[in-house]
């Protein structure tokens, strides 16, 4: 339901314009579950956690934007403009867990997971430490309360936006391979925050993070260290049952927006992009919005 964006500092070195896919190199490697770890360093320029609206109806713009066509809710716009993918990048790689238990490893430092909701900005580059060292996913735990119809729900609700692809908006495929992906979903028992806190408030299914790097330092030759996407959805109720598959195929439908570039909340209650996930599909407002935002040209790419 959350997106995280961090507006990383781009290198002055030459970048190979055919090169738009992840490298996750020169960082430290985060070790398997129950190792030694080190916490990633990531060099930022800016840090912001969540989108124009905070749950409950919280963040508010403090500058009027412009609306769009009608149906076209504003708030698809991060703080730093437009944030989308382009067509060099194109297809984007999706990897979706089998449940393992990315919250297994733990930050030394707090006792509690990397991915506790509190860190949200850098789970971008704590990902892009454990892939230093893939295998590593291989000897982590199922995740309590998953069950294999998750993988299949959220592959459901994320193919609600594969209908775009046929008008050039965007194309996304799926691998077996985590160190190839652009784009990267968990499943968590629930959430917790730096103090490993269970968190069920809101019924809040699913974060996003991603670094967005600015368009056009891009285009002037400068190298940008591309980091996974991370996508992380609850897979409990609050009494520890199992979440519906139909749940979680809205909550990774909406979680996809906001990969998509769609980073903040809808105000209608009825879109999927909405806080609530509308009716758990795709809106008449989610597609315009979605075709509108690849209209428009990105002042910043993941």
């Amino acid at each position: 339901m959350l997106a995280a964006l961090v507006l990383s500092v781009l290198s002055t070195t030459q970048i190979c314009f055919a090169q738009f896919k992840n490298r996750y190199s020169n960082l430290p490697p985060v070790t398997g579950f129950g190792g030694q770890q080190q916490q990633p360093q990531q060099q930022q320029l800016y840090v912001r956690t969540t989108p124009t609206r905070m749950i409950g109806g919280g963040g508010q713009r403090k500058a009027a934007v412009p609306q769009g066509p009608v149906g076209v809710y504003p708030q698809f716009r991060a703080s730093v403009g437009v944030v989308r993918w382009v067509s060099d990048q194109m297809p984007l790689r999706v990897w979706v867990s089998n449940g393992v238990a990315i919250d297994a490893i733990l930050d030394p430092a707090l006792g509690a997971p990397y991915t506790n909701v509190e860190s949200v900005p850098k789970w971008p580059t704590f990902l892009a430490s454990v892939l230093q060292n893939p295998d590593q996913l291989k000897t982590l735990p199922t995740t309590q309360g998953y069950i294999p119809q998750h993988r299949q729900a959220a592959i459901e609700g994320i193919n609600y936006w594969k209908r775009f692809e046929k008008e050039g908006l965007f194309s996304f495929e799926y691998t077996d391979d985590p160190t190839e992906a652009d784009i990267h979903v968990f499943f968590v028992n629930h959430f917790v925050n730096r103090l490993g806190l269970g968190l069920f408030a809101n019924d809040i299914r699913g974060y996003t993070s991603k670094d967005v790097f600015p368009y056009k330092l891009i285009l002037q030759g400068k190298q940008a260290a591309f980091k996974p996407v991370v996508v992380i959805l609850r897979c409990t109720e609050k009494d520890g049952v199992s979440m519906p598959p139909v749940k979680m195929r809205a909550a990774a439908g909406h979680e996809f927006g906001h990969v998509l570039g769609i980073d903040g909340h809808s105000v209608n209650p009825h879109d999927l992009m909405s806080i609530y996930y509308g009716n758990g599909v795709l809106s008449a407002s989610d597609a315009a919005t979605i075709k509108y935002l690849y209209k428009l040209a990105p002042d910043s790419i993941p």
